[in-house]
């Protein structure tokens, strides 16, 4: 079966994608740690402000790689297990090639998770430094 080996491309998807959740992560929790001391100090400035939009531009654009690497991946996969067949000596068999297409899917979706959730990170950090950014303007 296909669970044993994987072609090295699905390797390095399944690397990207740790890596790019242990960024958000990281990114997430640097967003936190200063949208709260942003709360405490009384020194707010609009750079602040217009550094932490751009650490969020970022997020967003890193979803939408995700999304682009993930259809990549899946059409990589699935045009190595057609060429498979086409090698083969046997005629196609649909007990070998839905199983296969399943483990495509599972990364494709694993990967449009990981967009989704970025994107929606990236949308809830937007709406919190914009209440983060009036009541600093309110405050003037």
């Amino acid at each position: 079966m296909y669970g044993e080996h994987q072609p090295w491309f699905a390797r390095l998807f399944a690397l990207y994608l740790l890596i790019v959740i242990i960024v958000l992560l990281q990114r997430g929790v640097r967003f936190t740690w200063i949208l709260l001391k942003l709360r405490k100090r009384s020194e707010q400035s609009e750079s602040v402000f217009s550094e932490l939009s751009s650490r969020i531009a970022s997020s967003k654009q890193l979803a939408g790689l995700t999304v682009l690497v993930s259809i990549l991946n899946l059409s990589w996969w699935i045009a190595d297990i057609l060429l498979g067949l086409e090698t083969a000596k046997a005629p196609p068999n649909l007990g070998y090639i839905l199983p296969e297409i399943g483990y495509v899917l599972t990364a494709f979706n694993l990967g449009i998770i990981v967009s989704v959730a970025a994107f929606g990170g990236s949308m809830w950090a937007q709406f919190a430094l914009n209440r983060r950014r009036n009541a600093f303007l309110n405050q003037k």
